[in-house]
């Protein structure tokens, strides 16, 4: 049976080359997906600082913004 299956180095090499886009691509969309939600959580932020400054002090903003 082993004698069936024979693989040889150009074959393995191949299969590596695959193996490596693959999960290069991986690592390119979770640093893709990261720096978008970088992006919109540092404009969240500066929305909650612009709107919690036309509220009056002690009227419990980010409390009241965190139950929604």
């Amino acid at each position: 049976m082993d004698e069936i299956i024979k693989i040889n180095d150009e074959y393995k090499n191949w299969i590596h080359n695959i193996s490596d886009r693959y999960r290069s691509c991986q690592i390119k969309a979770a640093v893709r997906v990261n720096e978008e939600m970088l992006k919109f959580y540092w404009s969240l932020g500066r929305d909650m600082e612009k709107a919690k400054s036309s509220y009056d002090w002690g009227s419990h903003f980010i409390h009241r913004l965190a139950r929604i």
